[in-house]
């Protein structure tokens, strides 16, 4: 539903996570009702113990109570152990460490318990893939269009 396109990482701190906005809070792009609607869904935590917060990792944002994933998400820099069993892990960084490395070299600044960047960091495009059983991607036919734009 393009949720994340325009949306804001408003949290880079070096050796630990890269964060994005919810859906609903970081986004410059106007929502319409459908994207308001799911934007604003929680979902249940998942973990499996086999499943740990190393780089790349990518973990759901939530509140501290049982099942309320949002659309907030982590890019984990670093190893975090702390967060394992805690936030859900849905997804990995596959290519692209050295996006990761040019996040940790954005300058930043403390904002109360939040490092953030001096500058806003957006995402400008988001698409779905899935694992080809290969160890490659393929993009989603529903995301070709997007491609396009």
């Amino acid at each position: 539903m393009g949720g994340y396109n325009t949306n804001e990482i408003f949290r880079v701190d070096k050796g630990f996570v890269a964060q994005l906005q919810g859906v609903d809070g970081g986004r410059r792009a106007p929502m319409n009702k459908a994207l308001r609607e799911v934007a604003i869904k929680t979902v249940p935590d998942e973990f499996k113990i086999e499943v740990r917060h190393k780089r790349g990792m990518l973990s759901m944002g939530k509140f501290e109570a049982p099942d309320t994933g949002t659309s907030s998400f982590s890019m984990v820099l670093g190893d975090a152990p702390f967060l394992d069993n805690k936030y859900t892990i849905f997804g990995r960084v596959v290519k692209g460490d050295a996006v990761l490395k040019r996040l940790e070299q954005v300058e930043t600044v403390l904002e109360g318990i939040f490092v953030k960047p001096k500058v806003r960091v957006e995402v400008v495009s988001a698409v779905v893939m899935y694992a080809d059983g290969r160890g490659g991607l393929v993009l989603d036919e529903s995301e070709r269009r997007k491609l396009e734009l």
